[in-house]
């Protein structure tokens, strides 16, 4: 598919950044996140609207926000020996494009069935070759025009530095709202959801510790050959998993765990077929701190707020591990690490650095000796509320992301109904045939 950029620009905020708000620290999370960009692309139906009339209410909205959300505006500084963003208000990048060729629903069609990266050229910056240079846009936003139909994909941008997938969640509701509030000064009830973000996870969870004894860099070396493939868990199908699995597990399995397991199962088959035995492994799935801590975290904090619950999998003694055990393993780990959580802020600030970062550091020390043989990771973007996000058109039809350049990451996103779980799984081309011949994994695969 060709696009064509029409405009690209800078998008400052509406009102300046107060000078006791110049200078936003990192956290220690966040200075160990890895340099690239979170991205969410978001689709629209036509607009009976002019499309002039739409971009610059979009403008105009997004220039409103960016006070509130100051931090991305400004610019990564990461020459300080304590590295900060710096609040400079220069501002956003706004870019304009069309897409020629192909109808908005055909394109979605194929890139639900397509094993590459066909969003990313929806991208205004790529997720890691444009990040993070002391020049880049914090946040970046292309709208995309389908010439063909009039149908919009509106793409999201944040640097990882600054935001997870929940940050970039709350700054998509706020713009959403304040864009509808625009347009319907006289609707009440949508003024009175106008949300309000917090930047203090910094004073929580200080930065400046030393990487390099967590074996931690963030000079990332760029995996190659990376493709995607699309897995569709719907309503029936969760449905079948949980009444399968909870007679035994005795307990409500969520829609996140049970996916998890079933990706975790074939993921697992393929390092099986490619080395013909089982091998250790580390289950790796990122846990929300909002919500989970005493007292909570405010619901619209940003920053990197997650702690990774971490199952170990002793695969050399079996020729294959059951889906039920792999669920209770990953259902056991995160229940024990949501315990964790909820005690992070009764502890002192260095013991809650070692609390955080220890167990990180041991595995990740283990991965490299050679002790376990490979990692896969999981990320849960499911209840980020993406398909609520009405910028004055309607919500979208489809919610789709930004992909990302790691080998057995599995990203997890609702569905438009929200019953369901898109899994979006990164592997290593040569490992793709090995996973398409899972029997579970075929069973949700759209074709």
């Amino acid at each position: 598919m060709k696009v064509n950029v029409i405009s690209r620009k800078l998008i400052k905020p509406s009102t300046p950044t107060p000078q006791n708000l110049k200078k936003c620290q990192l956290s220690f999370l966040d200075e160990i996140s890895p340099p690239w960009n979170v991205s969410v692309i978001l689709f629209y139906p036509p607009n009976p609207n002019p499309k002039p009339i739409l971009i610059a209410h979009f403008e105009d909205s997004l220039a409103k926000i960016l006070p509130q959300f100051y931090p991305f505006a400004g610019r990564y500084n990461k020459k300080d020996d304590h590295k900060v963003i710096d609040c400079n208000d220069e501002g956003a990048e706004f870019v304009e494009a069309e897409a020629t060729e192909v109808e908005m629903m055909d394109f979605i069609k194929n890139s639900k069935n397509d094993r590459c990266f066909l969003n990313n050229n929806l991208l205004s910056r790529q997720p890691y070759y444009e990040a993070d240079k002391p020049t880049d846009p914090l946040l970046s936003i292309q709208i995309t025009e389908f010439k063909s139909c009039g149908g919009l994909a509106i793409s999201i941008g944040v640097s990882h530095k600054i935001a997870d997938a929940s940050s970039v969640g709350t700054f998509i509701a706020a713009l959403s709202d304040i864009a509808n509030t625009t347009c319907n000064p006289a609707d009440d009830q949508r003024s009175s959801k106008i949300i309000i973000p917090s930047f203090d996870s910094r004073m929580l969870l200080p930065g400046k510790i030393n990487v390099s004894k967590i074996n931690v860099s963030n000079d990332y070396e760029l995996p190659k050959n990376i493709v995607v493939k699309r897995l569709y868990f719907n309503k029936e199908a969760i449905s079948s998993l949980r009444s399968k699995l909870s007679r035994d597990q005795g307990r409500f399995l969520s829609r996140v765990r049970l996916v998890s397991a079933v990706i975790a199962k074939a993921l697992i088959g393929v390092d099986r077929a490619k080395h013909g035995k089982s091998r250790s492994c580390f289950i790796v799935q990122s846990v929300d701190m909002r919500g989970r801590t005493i007292p909570p975290l405010p619901k619209h904090s940003c920053g990197n707020l997650v702690l990774q619950s971490i199952t170990e999998t002793n695969n050399e003694d079996k020729n294959n591990i059951g889906l039920h055990e792999l669920v209770r393993l990953i259902g056991d780990s995160i229940d024990k690490t949501i315990t964790d959580c909820a005690k992070l802020l009764s502890i002192g600030e260095d013991e809650r650095k070692d609390f955080i970062i220890y167990p990180m550091a041991k595995s990740l020390k283990r991965l490299l000796s050679g002790e376990i043989s490979y990692a896969m990771w999981f990320s849960d973007w499911s209840k980020f509320g993406f398909y609520e996000a009405d910028f004055g058109w309607g919500k979208p039809v489809w919610a789709s992301i930004g992909t990302f350049p790691s080998q057995n990451l599995t990203l997890l996103m609702s569905n438009n109904e929200g019953d369901g779980i898109e899994a979006w799984v990164h592997l290593n081309q040569d490992d793709m045939p090995y996973f398409d011949q899972d029997e579970e994994i075929k069973l949700f695969t759209l074709l």
